[in-house]
C-alpha cells in the first residue's frame, strides 16, 4: 500500500499552525503601522508648531495683542512649509504670547479665533 500523503489530521494541524502565525503577523504589522503613522502625525504637528512660532516672530505679527491666528496655508505660501495635505491647509492655528515676558505660551489648531 502506498502511504505518500498527509492524513486529515495532520493537514488541519498544518493549517491552524498558519493561521496562528498569520493572526500574530497581521497584528504585529498593525501595531508597528499604528506606532509609526502617529510619530508621523507627531512630527508634522510639531513642524507647523515650530513654522508658526517662526512665521509670527519674524513677521512681529504680536501688534497689539497677545495672541495671533493664522492658517496652515499663510505658513505654505510664504514658505515656512512644505508639502502639507489639502485639509490641514484649512487649519487655524492660535499663537499666544505671555503678556509679561512677552514669551511665546501655547501654539495650537483651533475652529476659530475670537
Amino acid at each position: 500500500m502506498n502511504n505518500k500523503g498527509f492524513t486529515l489530521v495532520e493537514l488541519l494541524v498544518s493549517l491552524m499552525l498558519i493561521g496562528i502565525f498569520s493572526v500574530a503577523l497581521v497584528y504585529f504589522v498593525s501595531g508597528t503601522l499604528s506606532t509609526a503613522m502617529t510619530q508621523i502625525d507627531d512630527i508634522s504637528d510639531n513642524q507647523v508648531y515650530e513654522a508658526s512660532k517662526s512665521y509670527v516672530i519674524e513677521n512681529n505679527l504680536f501688534k497689539n495683542s497677545d495672541y495671533v491666528c493664522i492658517t496652515v496655508r499663510n505658513l505654505v505660501d510664504y514658505g515656512y512649509l512644505d508639502n502639507v495635505s489639502d485639509d490641514l491647509k484649512s487649519k487655524m492655528i492660535m499663537v499666544t504670547r505671555d503678556s509679561i515676558s512677552k514669551v511665546i505660551q501655547t501654539v495650537k489648531y483651533v475652529t476659530e479665533c475670537n
